[in-house]
């Protein structure tokens, strides 16, 4: 299986349909891959006003932490509200983080330097993938484990405008150390499903990192109440 590691992204954004993919216009393939990774989505590309107070729709001013809440939801809402999220989106999600001030230069070398993998790309979303899996599972202790994994996975996607809460990274993080024991167990997958676990492991790998650094500089220090959403 061919992956394209995270540190292979270093061509600067220099395209404006890949910007507008960014923000969830398309995901087309082209501009995947002239998105071509991280590193290439450069300082420049982050807006000038990042670290200002700002005013949202009613002119009210905001503070960094609520800025940051709301560009967490507008992601979100751009990215998995419909479920439609796949492998092919991953570069584009990675590139609106960025530039939207929500993943730093240090965590993205800590992305890389941990082995995070943009995989192959699949057309069906991640979503509906995980849906596939559990209908074929068993009532072994092998498959219970792994329907609980992609139960947690799919809360995961359906909780991501909350990816700055510890609740959500420690879950997420779980789900990546579950999904890596199963790639590497011996368990027969065929590569259609070695690209989308590899995605979901990606995608957790991302949420988990947004949360850990969340929780170690103290930015948040207010979690919403994910009881409710369980």
């Amino acid at each position: 299986m061919t992956m394209n590691p995270l540190s292979s992204i270093n061509n600067p954004v220099n395209s404006g349909a890949v910007l507008a993919d960014a923000y969830g216009a398309s995901g087309s393939q082209s501009s995947v891959n002239s998105a071509n990774g991280i590193q290439g989505v450069n300082a420049s590309a982050k807006t000038s006003a990042s670290n200002a107070p700002s005013k949202d729709d009613n002119g009210l001013v905001l503070s960094g932490r609520a800025e940051r809440a709301q560009k967490i939801e507008a992601i979100a809402k751009d990215f998995f509200q419909d479920g439609s999220f796949s492998t092919e989106k991953l570069p584009n999600l990675i590139q609106r983080l960025y530039q939207d001030g929500i993943l730093s230069d240090g965590q993205l070398n800590r992305l890389t330097n941990s082995g995070f993998d943009i995989p192959p790309t699949e057309e069906q979303s991640l979503a509906d993938f995980i849906d596939e899996q559990r209908a074929t599972l068993t009532n072994s202790s092998e498959d219970r484990e792994l329907a609980g994994t992609l139960d947690e996975a799919k809360w995961v996607m359906r909780t991501m405008d909350a990816i700055q809460s510890p609740v959500v990274a420690q879950k997420a993080n779980r789900v990546a150390s579950d999904i890596t024991a199963l790639l590497e167990s011996d368990r027969t997958l065929t590569d259609q499903q070695k690209n989308q676990y590899q995605g979901i492991k990606s995608l957790m790998q991302l949420a988990s990192m947004t949360g850990e650094h969340q929780q170690a500089t103290g930015q948040l220090n207010s979690y919403l109440a994910l009881a409710k959403r369980h």
